[in-house]
């Protein structure tokens, strides 16, 4: 005789995907495995959800969000220890990489079988069950803004991610990538577009483009909620501050 209970929620998981017709499916295969859900569709959504309940993990579907998605990861690896899956990249090994070392525990490339993700889900929570009850409050992920105190930026993975001092990380372009390594090499001093430019060599087309890769840093760098400290000095180029270099005159060029 079959019980008429409904299956036992082995973990709550949080879903971002923007497609809406693949809901229903979903939402059908991850409750036959047990596993409570709510789908979402905009990360105003995600965040929240995130705000008002707790989940055991969050499953981010990466196919359309590019740099953004390596944002959300990294902001959500970094305040919390919820469990978060991507899902949807494609199966180059650079970018599962970066996925991984932007936080996520696990990468599900496209095509995607949400039966995987199911299995992938239920190996979490035998990790997620020992974790301290405040490891999952959900108000952390949207109260606690990673603004990064005094202390050491420093790049890792081959450059590839900034870390800040709170232990956020961000993931890099490629062009982020080589204007951070000239910045950082020498911190408290300005760094010149031209000197930026040979370093960008065939990334970057005039020294508008620098202009445009340390506006679109950092842009990245508020949505993970960080405050990066890359000054502007009008006329000349870029420099990167500490709070220590705050209280010194800024430097001319000669």
């Amino acid at each position: 005789m079959q019980s008429s209970q409904p299956a036992m929620k082995h973990l709550n998981a949080l879903f971002l995907m923007p497609h809406p017709a693949t809901h229903p499916s979903v939402a059908a295969t991850l409750s036959e495995a047990g596993i409570g859900l709510q789908l979402c569709l905009t990360q105003a959504e995600l965040f929240r959800h995130l705000a008002s309940r707790p989940y055991d993990a969050v499953v981010l579907d990466l196919g359309r969000l590019g740099d953004l998605g390596y944002v959300l990861l990294s902001r959500l690896a970094a305040v919390s220890a919820i469990g978060i899956v991507a899902i949807g990249i494609d199966d180059q090994v650079e970018t599962r990489m970066r996925c991984l070392q932007s936080g996520a525990d696990v990468c599900v490339p496209a095509p995607v079988d949400f039966r995987e993700v199911a299995a992938v889900l239920l190996a979490l929570s035998r990790r997620l069950a020992s974790r301290p009850p405040e490891a999952a409050t959900p108000a952390r992920l949207v109260a606690a803004r990673p603004v990064a105190p005094a202390g050491r930026w420093e790049l890792r993975n081959e450059d590839w991610s900034l870390v800040a001092p709170s232990g956020a990380m961000l993931s890099l372009s490629e062009s982020q990538r080589l204007v951070l390594r000239s910045l950082l090499a020498t911190p408290g001093r300005a760094v010149q577009r031209s000197v930026l430019l040979q370093q960008l060599a065939r990334h970057a087309n005039g020294a508008r483009s620098i202009d445009v890769i340390i506006n679109r840093l950092r842009k990245k760098a508020e949505h993970a909620g960080l405050d990066l400290p890359i000054r502007t000095v009008y006329g000349s180029g870029y420099m990167f501050v500490s709070d220590s270099d705050d209280m010194a005159p800024a430097p001319e060029f000669t």
